[in-house]
C-alpha cells in the first residue's frame, strides 16, 4: 500500500497562489507613479512572499510521489534524500505523541513509533535522510526542553549525557542518540510529521496498527 503525502498535493496550490502574488505584484510595481511611492514597500513585500511561496511549491512538487509503502515486511519511508525501513517485528507501539499543556494533554502533529530495537532502521537508512530528520526534529527538542531555543541546545545532536551502547559513528550515532533522547522524553523513537500522511493522524495510526496485527497473526 502506497501513501501519498498531503504536502505533495499542497505543492500545486502553493505554486498557483505564488503565481498570483508575483503577477499582481509586478503589475502593481510597474503601475506605481512617483507620487505613489508609499505603496512600493507593500507591493515589493508581496512580490517577495510570492517568490518564497513559489520556491516552497516547487520543492513540494519535486518531492517523492509517495512517502510510505506498507508491505508484509514493514514500513518503507521515502524522501528525496533516500529513506529507511521499519520492520513490523521491531515495532512495540504506534500512536500520536502528547505533551502536557497545563492540566490537559496536547496532541503533537506527529505519528510516533516506539521500537524494541533500532538496528535495522539505522542500517537501512541513507545518511542524507538521517541528517534531514535530525534537523527536522529540532522542534521536538524545543518542546521537551524549552531552554534549548534560548541556549542553542537544540543544535547539540550528540546529547553526550545520554548513555547509549552501540557500534555506530557519525550521523548514525547522532541519530540513535537522538532516538534515545526522544524515547526517554516523549516515549517514541521515530516521528513522522502529519504532512507526510494522506489522512488524519488517528486514521493513519489505526492503519499501521491493522497492518502490524495482520502480520503478527500471519504464519
Amino acid at each position: 500500500m502506497l501513501i501519498r503525502p498531503i504536502a505533495k498535493r499542497n505543492g500545486v496550490t502553493f505554486t498557483i497562489v505564488a503565481g498570483i502574488f508575483i503577477f499582481s505584484s509586478i503589475i502593481a510595481l510597474l503601475s506605481i507613479t512617483t507620487n505613489n511611492t508609499l505603496y512600493f514597500p507593500l507591493f515589493a513585500g508581496s512580490l517577495i512572499i510570492g517568490i518564497v511561496l513559489l520556491i516552497i511549491g516547487i520543492v513540494k512538487i519535486n518531492d517523492v510521489d509517495y512517502r510510505f509503502s506498507l508491505t508484509n515486511e514493514g514500513i518503507h519511508y521515502f524522501t528525496s534524500r533516500g529513506g529507511f525501513t521499519i520492520l513490523w517485528q521491531d515495532i512495540q507501539r504506534i500512536d500520536v505523541p502528547r505533551i502536557n499543556d497545563g492540566l490537559t494533554l496536547k496532541d503533537l502533529p506527529y505519528i510516533g513509533i516506539r521500537l524494541t530495537q533500532r538496528e535495522h532502521l539505522i542500517n537501512s537508512a541513507s545518511l542524507p535522510t538521517l541528517s534531514h530528520m535530525l534537523l527536522e526534529q529540532r522542534v521536538l527538542i524545543m518542546l521537551t526542553n524549552p531552554t534549548a531555543s534560548l541556549y542553542g541546545n537544540a543544535d547539540n545532536m550528540l546529547y553526550p549525557d545520554i548513555k547509549v551502547t552501540h557500534k555506530y559513528q557519525g550521523l548514525q550515532a547522532m541519530f540513535i542518540n537522538r532516538m534515545q533522547y526522544l524515547h526517554n522524553t516523549l516515549g517514541y523513537d521515530i516521528y513522522f510529521p502529519t504532512d507526510d500522511l494522506d489522512r488524519s493522524p488517528a486514521e493513519f495510526v489505526q492503519l499501521l496498527r491493522k497492518f502490524k496485527t495482520h502480520q503478527s497473526i500471519t504464519p
